[in-house]
């Protein structure tokens, strides 16, 4: 007989595998938003859309032991957080710090792809 710890492990197990195999459209929406939105930087709904997608991101990597997506979501919330405080002050924005935290999170999402990379795997 399965435990309840068992079914729990074997659906989280399920539920992780699911969304590693939605990661490339997950960080290619994430990519599209942010070029939309650095198109229209003063575009506060376009914010908020890709603000929150990131962040939801961040939150489902954790979830399903993915944490190296985690941390490239963050520092990509973190840095469209700060370039939208520089628009907002006036500044001429440096989108440069966004284009490495995407190409971060691309990165991760390749690893967690990799079998022997997978979510379990990530450090």
């Amino acid at each position: 007989m399965t435990s309840p710890d068992e079914i729990v492990a074997m659906e989280l197990a399920r539920l992780s595998a699911a969304f590693v195999a939605q990661l490339p459209a997950q960080v290619q929406a994430v990519e599209e938003q942010v070029t939309a939105w650095l198109d229209a930087p003063q575009d506060a709904d376009r914010y908020d859309v890709l603000s929150h997608r990131v962040h939801q991101l961040q939150g489902s990597g954790s979830t399903f032991g993915c944490p190296g997506i985690s941390r490239a979501a963050r520092t990509l919330e973190q840095q469209i957080g700060a370039l939208r405080r520089d628009i907002t002050a006036g500044r001429v924005p440096a989108p440069a710090a966004i284009e490495s935290a995407m190409a971060e999170l691309q990165n991760e999402a390749r690893r967690a792809q990799t079998p022997s990379q997978g979510p379990e795997a990530s450090p």
